[in-house]
């Protein structure tokens, strides 16, 4: 099978039998099994369909949060990546631009200029979520970097962390071996507007997971369940 939203494979890893569907790693679409009675909304591409609440457990705030509240709101603050990750960013530029004015190849600054970029954000930047009971804002900075959001408050139905995996093929013939990593979205169900990622590329799934179960206690929204979506 392929996913009709974005053409990747569907992997049997992803297939939760209980409720006949299998959801796309790339893109976090959902599909009803072949012969299974289980129907998905037809506006599913991109979107999640309601199902049985499952047993939340309490997740605890995350060793990398910090946490600031008020009387009618609260915010989230952390890290975007640690120092180490932007000093070997710094020397990977720094090799790029040594390489660029000693062989002639001036392209490269550019690629240099991108690394230090990025090695910048890495090392300087902060996520930053505040949450109230009118809007939802995320922002990186200090540096301009994309992900930037804003919602209505009142618009958000419904809040769900979902695991996905990014693979990378290593070697050639057969030395070929795939190294998987796996990352968590926070997305929410919205009034009028389906679905919308709020926050991606989150390395622990206590991240998304506690994101989800605090934001919905301070808005009022009571747990359901979605499929496809990741619970501890």
């Amino acid at each position: 099978m392929t996913c009709r939203n974005c053409g990747a494979g569907l992997e049997s890893d992803n297939i939760d039998a209980s409720l006949g569907v299998v959801t796309c790693s790339h893109c976090g679409s959902l599909h009803s099994i072949p012969g299974n009675s289980v129907e998905l909304p037809s506006n599913t591409a991109g979107t999640s369909a309601p199902v049985t609440t499952p047993k939340r457990l309490e997740a605890g705030l995350p060793n990398r949060f910090k946490l600031k509240q008020s009387g009618n709101g609260m915010e989230i603050i952390w890290p975007v990546g640690k120092p180490f990750h932007g000093l070997v960013l710094s020397i990977m530029a720094a090799a790029s631009a040594h390489m660029a004015f000693d062989s002639g190849m001036l392209p490269l600054l550019v690629v240099s200029a991108g690394l230090l970029y990025f090695a910048a954000v890495r090392g300087f930047n902060k996520h930053r979520i505040r949450v109230d009971n009118v809007r939802l804002q995320v922002t990186q900075g200090p540096l301009p970097w994309l992900g930037n959001r804003q919602l209505n408050s009142s618009d958000i139905e419904q809040l769900y962390a979902t695991e996905h995996e990014s693979r990378v093929d290593n070697g050639r013939g057969g030395n070929r071996n795939a190294r998987v990593s796996k990352y968590y979205r926070l997305s929410a169900n919205m009034r009028g507007s389906g679905r919308v990622t709020i926050l991606k590329g989150l390395n622990d799934p206590h991240q998304a997971l506690w994101l989800e179960q605090e934001i919905e206690r301070l808005l009022g929204i009571s747990n359901q369940g979605v499929a496809g979506e990741h619970v501890l």
